[in-house]
């Protein structure tokens, strides 16, 4: 399952790949990302809400 969630972040829009890598593998808060990429905090919720959806619905496709 592990490569599966690898995976399906991967085939994330550049626009949302990085956040989701830095909340969860970098271990950072959404303000943090927020500074660090140099994009509003909004940008950041808004990015990370429509990748987390995409990514659940990727993954529920594979792995039912």
């Amino acid at each position: 399952e592990a490569w599966q969630v690898q995976r399906a972040v991967a085939g994330l829009p550049e626009s949302e790949r990085p956040l989701v890598e830095l909340a969860y593998w970098g271990g950072m808060s959404q303000s943090e990302i927020a500074g660090y990429l140099g994009v509003p905090l909004g940008t950041v919720k808004t990015r990370t809400r429509a990748a987390l959806a995409r990514l659940a619905t990727t993954l529920e496709q594979e792995l039912g």
